[in-house]
């Protein structure tokens, strides 16, 4: 259980009010003991009536009197209290936070429910805390372009909502109560009524006229509204919310409020102070997701569409229907509280483990933060599949910076290269782990091995366990560096390995096997369910390309890949996505083949997860990148290999697949038939195998905590 302080200016009843409440009540549920700072409000009863604690203070008014005296409150409540993390919500909680929690060692986090004025004064004013929760994507784009804050300290929420409370059923007699005749339509709308919040409001009341229109909701432009439309029914703040949703035909709104309404299986239509969307549905949906459903940046619309987009709703009673069943799945997959509880548990964890003094299980080393998808994606998925086995474990990774944006939010970042920093975290952790990929060998580097042997010797001589996760062997050619890998394995508390050719090659070292076990490459585990599938690729069937730059390979190496991939486009009328895994590395090597075909291609330029949906949903893979091949395979995607390290040949060997030909000497005939082969496969060998892997793959964090908790 832990002590979390929660501040917010005040508890009036709100969309951002709610949420708050709602978190206290749930994490309170699940065993946190949880004290709630603000100014009160009509939300205070119903909070503490959870078993949640509200300490009044001052904290609506920047006047220099009321933030002192709700400073003096907070920082009693903080000596008294004890938090273990404190949760501000808007910017003066975080502005006289910010310093108690640098005075007192406690991590703070700030959720930022909205996107606001920013200007000298108020960036005085706004104090982040260690990370943050943004309860859309479009604020947390707000945060990286106006504050510069890190990506991965952005945690991205949603507005949870009850679906037991707000659910389809009977309003009562609320009809009755507002004169509202059986078979009249309604429309409704939840709003505050202030000078920020009423234009939505207005609109609506503008334009839909000849229906019932309910308006729920106070503000200070409550009685100006209500003299100036007489037919519309103004009922002020309600707390019963639910039922005016259930009462509606149609709801009009925004935000939490048309979350409700969802809730409760009626169809919306997105218009609000931000801009106007329509009647949301699933083509819109995607789009309106990334905005909270606030309609940020999405313009307002032509005169008329609102009144037409409800005239057309309540003009087609089945279709209402679909859309409200459709709306209440889509709350309760992806809006419910549990989703917003365990957000919040998430930022808080990843705050506490950047505390000064904190403590770790696992340190992770791997090529971490270098812009490499695949390196990420096994990252990503070692982290995932630590944390499903204990949620609470605590993971520091040795990273090329503190400041990359890693794909992995939930531990905590070291500097790779410096010692001190290097030295802080093995003091602090238990074990350290070679995460996954091919980090002993001395191709590309001599330099590469001695670092990570140094960096199992100084674990072990700091008292450390040290494992070797999933990894590959090798090449090890130099005589110096075999003998060097002998004597550290020889250490090392737990070896899995992801191929038998390392197997073989730690035999041939001399390195005993009573602590080496075989299992898989840990990115076989990476995907429980098929991505979606990237709007920046092709609507239909592609084969996926993945190259890179090599300084052994065929002087014709170009011109003979495309050559044919030529013929397979010419033969299947497919085009040719070229995917690098690594943008600055592999991009020109795509673009060399790329100006040589004469068929349709593109070089793909995306994100991680962009790279990591052209793999997975290609027809077919060709791929020099190991990852790309390991990612294919694991999503049940046919596969070749163009062969430029021991390590891809010993991939294709433990598939028990020959589909593979040599960067060196590439014989393009060869490469050809296996084109033309990958294409006509049906993938289902390659699902068979990779479900077996997946079972291999999962020892290696089975293991890991064997090793952790002394059970070897």
């Amino acid at each position: 259980m832990s002590r979390i302080l929660m501040a917010t200016m005040g508890l009036e009843l709100g969309g951002a009010e709610t949420h708050i409440v709602e978190l206290c009540r749930h994490l309170r549920r699940a065993g946190h003991e949880i004290v709630l700072c603000s100014a009160g409000g009509a939300l205070v009863p119903e909070l503490e009536a959870s078993g949640v604690r509200h300490v009044t203070a001052p904290l609506a008014s920047r006047s220099l009197s009321s933030m002192s005296k709700a400073y003096g409150i907070l920082s009693q409540e903080m000596r008294a209290f004890k938090p273990d993390i404190v949760h501000a919500h808007a910017r003066i909680p975080g502005f006289l936070l910010s310093s108690l929690c640098r005075r007192d060692g406690v991590p703070l986090v700030t959720t930022v429910h909205g996107s606001y004025k920013v200007s000298a004064s108020l960036r005085f004013l706004t104090r982040w805390g260690a990370k943050q929760l943004a309860v859309s994507e479009d604020i947390r784009d707000y945060l990286t372009e106006n504050y510069h804050i890190a990506g991965r300290d952005i945690f991205v929420t949603v507005n949870g909502i009850d679906a037991d409370a707000f659910c389809p059923g009977d309003a009562g007699d609320l009809r009755h109560e507002l004169g509202i005749g059986d078979t009249e339509p309604v429309v409704v709308t939840v709003s505050r009524l202030d000078d920020d919040s009423s234009a939505g409001v207005r609109r609506l009341l503008d334009e839909v006229t000849g229906v019932k229109v309910v308006v729920v909701g106070g503000g200070t432009n409550f009685e100006e509204l209500r003299d100036k439309y007489p037919k519309v029914i103004f009922v002020g703040p309600r707390r019963d919310v639910v039922r005016f949703c259930r009462m509606a035909d149609v709801f009009v709104g925004v935000s939490r409020s048309a979350l409700e309404a969802m809730a409760c299986e009626k169809p919306v239509v997105l218009a609000g102070n931000a801009g106007y969307m329509g009647i949301l549905s699933p083509d819109t949906y995607f789009s309106a997701k990334s905005t909270n459903l606030t309609c940020r940046g999405k313009g307002q619309g032509r005169p008329g569409d609102l009144a037409a987009d409800v005239a057309k709703l309540l003009s087609d009673a089945e279709w209402r229907v679909r859309l409200g069943k459709w709306g209440r799945v889509v709350v309760q997959k992806d809006y419910s509280i549990d989703r917003m509880t365990q957000d919040s548990l998430r930022c808080y964890r990843a705050a506490l483990l950047e505390k000064k003094g904190a403590t770790y299980d696992f340190l992770l080393c791997g090529y971490y933060g270098y812009g490499n998808s695949g390196d990420e994606m096994l990252l990503s998925t070692i982290v995932r599949n630590l944390t499903r086995r204990d949620k609470e474990v605590h993971i520091c990774v040795l990273n090329r910076d503190r400041a990359a944006i890693s794909c992995v939010q939930d531990v905590a970042l070291a500097r790779r290269f410096s010692l001190p920093e290097v030295i802080s975290a093995m003091r602090r952790s238990k074990v350290l782990v070679f995460g996954g990929g091919n980090l002993l060998q001395d191709v590309t580097s001599v330099k590469s091995l001695v670092y990570y042997l140094t960096l199992l010797r100084l674990a072990k001589g700091l008292g450390l366990k040290t494992m070797l996760y999933g990894n590959g062997i090798g090449p090890l050619r130099s005589s110096v560096g075999r003998r060097m890998s002998k004597s550290v394995l020889t250490g090392v508390d737990l070896i899995t390995l992801r191929d038998p050719d390392s197997a073989r090659l730690l035999r041939e070292l001399g390195v005993p096997d009573d602590h080496i076990l075989l299992t898989a490459d840990e990115v076989f585990t990476a995907f429980d369910a098929p991505l979606p599938k990237s709007p920046h690729l092709p609507k239909g069937d592609y084969i996926a390309v993945s190259l890179r730059a090599w300084k052994d390979r065929d002087p014709d190496f170009d011109i003979k890949v495309a050559a044919a991939l030529d013929r397979a486009c010419d033969d299947f009328k497919l085009p040719v996505v070229f995917v690098p895994l690594q943008q600055a590395e592999d991009t020109p090597a795509c673009q060399a083949v790329a100006a040589l075909m004469k068929n349709e291609n593109v070089v793909l330029q995306g994100e991680e997860e962009d790279v990591l949906s052209a793999i997975t949903s290609a027809k077919a893979v060709v791929g020099m990148r190991l990852h790309a091949l390991i990612f294919a395979a694991a999503a049940g995607v046919p596969s070749c290999g163009i062969v430029y390290d021991p390590k891809v040949e010993a991939f294709f060997s433990m598939t028990g697949s020959d589909r593979f030909v040599n960067c060196s000497g590439f014989v393009g005939s060869r490469f050809t038939g296996f084109v033309r082969e990958i294409l006509q496969d049906d993938g289902k060998k390659t699902k068979e195998v990779a479900v077996q892997l997946a079972e291999a793959a999962a020892m290696n964090s089975e293991a890991a905590f064997k090793l952790l908790r002394g059970k070897l």
